[in-house]
């Protein structure tokens, strides 16, 4: 009897985590995305491809500001991406955080795939840092996006 209901929980295990490895979207070619594939992607996704981490990376470089092990793990809870257009420039929104601390660890991406440059606003340890450099129209996006000013 306690043989069977491991295995029960170890196979719905099992089966959920490979569910979700199974539905994760490889981020590949830049040039082929769609709007749709972009609502179907999470900053994970997105985190898995070497462009977008390298583009991570540099902003927060720049900025001086370490990329927290959170954003760098990309693990934590995220919505789905959002085609943001902006006269010829079409950037992806996401967002992630830190599992169980959301309130206090919160970051915003704005990537554009055309250029590979990115910005961000992210509350880490409940302080607000903007990453990346952003002009005047990638800040009114994250503010908008974020709350965060």
């Amino acid at each position: 009897m306690m043989f069977s209901k491991i295995t029960a929980t170890g196979l719905c295990a099992a089966l959920a985590f490979g569910s979700l490895s199974a539905n994760a979207l490889q981020i590949t070619d830049f040039n082929s995305l769609t709007e749709k594939k972009i609502k179907q992607s999470y900053y994970f996704d997105w985190n898995r491809n070497g462009t977008f981490r390298t583009a991570l990376f540099k902003a927060f470089k720049a900025s001086n500001v370490p990329v927290p092990e959170w954003m760098r793990q990309g693990s934590g809870p995220a919505s789905p991406g959002k085609l943001i257009n902006r006269g010829a420039t079409h950037y992806v929104l996401l967002d992630t955080c830190k599992a169980r601390e959301c309130g206090d660890n919160i970051a915003f991406v704005l990537f554009d795939p055309a250029t590979k440059s990115l910005a961000s606003v992210a509350k880490i340890d409940k302080k607000t840092v903007w990453v990346g450099n952003p002009n005047a129209t990638v800040k009114q996006i994250l503010s908008n996006a974020s709350g965060l000013r």
